[in-house]
């Protein structure tokens, strides 16, 4: 097992405690689960730029089983966590028309950060993210500022992830990450990956507002 791996088994052990613990968000976490898998298309951009983690099956590569599986457990449980800050409607019929828009936006943005910037991946990833947050906060969801409560018990989750995984693998954050080309680490956590917990935090605690009508 390597510490991807690892990671991917404790957001998912969270992810199934909070499906169980929480019946009343169950639509919502599995609508927060899915709407982030089709970022995990970008892995071709990740690695080796960004990070360069072994994966169980080397024959897909850049792109991976791990990957998928944490966007499913970390959309999800990124929106249960907003819907504490955020009231939503657990019983809601989805607006295609958004949820298209949305990721048109999404990767619309992240080409535009990767091709006109020095940033890596992630960062194109999180900067796209913020300023959909941004958006969303000052022109479509009201009192969307209360999602940032959510962005940090996100960010502090994944430095707790990190910490673990140290415990058990206490290289892979040098093996794994690009960390002459990325921001220094914070907390024995590379700063990006605690920057995409905070935005996915903020933004999928009120995505589901916009996404749910049109």
């Amino acid at each position: 097992m390597t510490a991807f791996q690892f990671g991917d088994i404790i957001f998912l052990a969270v992810w199934t405690a909070f499906f169980l613990i929480f019946p009343k968000t169950r639509k919502l976490q599995l609508f927060g689960s899915l709407l982030l898998i089709p970022f995990g298309l970008l892995d071709v951009w990740f690695r080796p730029e960004y990070w360069n983690p072994p994966l169980l099956i080397k024959v897909i590569e850049p792109f991976s089983i791990e990957t998928p599986i944490y966007c499913f457990c970390a959309g999800g449980i990124a929106a249960v966590i907003g819907s504490f800050f955020v009231a939503n409607n657990h019983e809601f019929k989805l607006c295609w028309r958004n949820i298209f828009l949305f990721l048109a936006v999404g990767f619309f943005l992240f080409a535009f950060f990767k091709s006109l910037t020095n940033l890596n991946a992630m960062n194109c990833l999180n900067f796209s993210f913020l300023i959909v947050w941004v958006f969303l906060v000052f022109f479509k969801v009201k009192n969307g500022w209360r999602s940032i409560a959510s962005a940090v018990i996100f960010g502090v989750f994944t430095i707790g992830a990190v910490s673990l995984g140290l415990i058990f693998f206490p290289n892979f954050v040098s093996d794994y990450w690009n960390l002459s080309k990325n921001w220094p680490l914070f907390l024995n956590t590379p700063t990006e990956e605690i920057f995409f917990a905070g935005v996915l935090g903020a933004l999928w605690a009120i995505l589901p507002k916009y996404l749910k009508s049109c």
